[in-house]
């Protein structure tokens, strides 16, 4: 039988909310545009962002840009002031289980996390499984889903959050509060399955912020008419210092 245990869970985004930078758009600057054919420059409206990740990574592999180019390119990427402390102090001091939904990928995201000693802090990464392949980098999609029609077709972060959760308490941990960090639109789905114990901490200036407190107002219709309600508390941060004295001051 399980003993059950009591936590905080904070979810995190990856690209502008971990990194100060967008991984994929980061590594497509690797190579000449004017080397990128139309085709692929147009499958990410066609067929998801994913499918033009992979036509960049095939474009990489055809010039000769090899995977210690790609490796040193994210682990440079730095970190938005504060995060790493930030998810320091949750795991060390505040009880909470730190988990990462991107849609970037496996392999940049270990990567970026052991070159920046967070490997061990974070529970588990959902985001498009990638690997190296003959020297390609080949991306898959994390899932197909079409119940959501606030999230792309491979990544619905809010289903992946609420079966995470449901999943862990099965396993005997439950989660008190929710902390959800981002910045983009595909965070708003998360955001709005929070509830009024839970924290919304989007980034300030960012398209989620600005979804986000209109929705905390009532003042949202998303792009198919339906009014949209958050009830979650909402941070606005610019840095991962002013999230840590959120939490001080909110969650102690």
């Amino acid at each position: 039988m399980n003993t059950r245990c009591r936590k905080k869970l904070a979810v995190f985004d990856f690209d502008h909310t971990v990194i100060d930078d967008n991984s994929d758009t980061a590594i497509v600057k690797l190579i000449d545009h004017k080397k990128i054919p139309k085709e692929i420059k147009m499958l990410h409206r066609s067929d998801g962002w994913t499918a033009f990740m992979q036509g960049i990574f095939e474009i990489l592999h055809e010039n000769d840009i090899n995977e210690e180019s790609i490796r040193d390119l994210i682990i440079s990427l730095p970190p938005i002031e504060g995060m790493v402390e930030l998810i320091y102090e949750m795991t060390e001091k505040l009880n909470f289980d730190v988990i990462v939904i991107s849609d970037s990928n496996s392999y940049f995201i270990d990567l970026w996390l052991e070159a920046h000693n967070l490997k061990e802090r974070v529970l588990k990464v959902f985001t498009n499984p990638a690997h190296f392949e003959d020297g390609l980098l080949k991306i898959h999609m994390y899932h197909l889903q079409d119940s959501c029609k606030l999230s792309t077709k491979n990544l619905c972060k809010g289903q992946i959050m609420e079966d995470f959760i449901e999943d862990q308490k099965q396993k005997g941990v439950t989660y008190d509060t929710v902390v959800y960090c981002g910045d983009g639109y595909n965070d708003f789905c998360p955001i709005l399955r929070l509830n009024s114990k839970d924290v919304a901490c989007v980034r300030d200036k960012y398209k989620c912020a600005e979804i986000v407190l209109k929705a905390k107002d009532g003042r949202y219709t998303d792009v198919h008419g339906i009014p949209r309600t958050v009830y979650a508390n909402v941070c606005v941060w610019s840095s991962g210092f002013e999230i840590t004295e959120y939490m001080r001051q909110h969650m102690l």
